[in-house]
């Protein structure tokens, strides 16, 4: 019913309001029924998968596996972070934190100027009961090189020093 949070009026708040109380309410009843444990548990399961929320990536960092049309096989580490931006291989980008609409898996990024060749990535997060453990995704540049990616989620939120170097020339994203 409220899947599209960013654009409620004031009359779909209020609408908001009071489904979130009639909830609350049917809850306080069932806990008090006989199978109120049971009840409980599956409402309160339906309620945390219908919440909209943002793409599991915001504030992580993952160890991915890189392929390049150009035949560069490599690691990288892509981060994160809270505020929309990527860092990966010494280059920044922001990705969308808006979803893509009503999708809550799947996000897109794109370096920031001043960068010499420019980057898109389009991604998303896999996972069937820890839904951000995974990302794979794909990749173009300006130069019209593509890649693929698959990674794994670090237990750090930011990536290891020697995984986000400076841009070199031959860092294989700008070939």
């Amino acid at each position: 019913m409220f899947n599209d949070l960013n654009h409620l009026s004031i009359g779909k708040s209020k609408q908001l309001l009071d489904y979130v109380r009639e909830v609350i309410i049917m809850s306080v009843q069932i806990i008090k029924s006989k199978c109120g444990l049971v009840l409980t548990c599956l409402l309160g399961q339906i309620i945390l998968f219908a919440a909209p929320v943002q793409a599991g990536v915001e504030g992580k960092s993952y160890n991915v596996n890189v392929n390049s049309s150009l035949g560069d096989n490599f690691t990288a580490c892509f981060e994160f972070k809270a505020n929309g931006s990527l860092r990966f291989v010494g280059l920044d980008a922001t990705y969308s934190r808006t979803n893509l609409g009503q999708d809550q898996k799947n996000w897109q990024a794109v370096t920031k100027p001043p960068s010499v060749v420019s980057i898109a990535l389009n991604g998303e997060v896999i996972g069937d009961f820890v839904p951000d453990r995974r990302i794979n995704g794909n990749a173009i540049n300006s130069n019209g090189t593509t890649f693929t990616f698959n990674g794994t989620r670090l237990s750090d939120p930011t990536c290891p020093p020697f995984a986000i170097q400076g841009i070199d020339p031959e860092n294989p994203f700008l070939k």
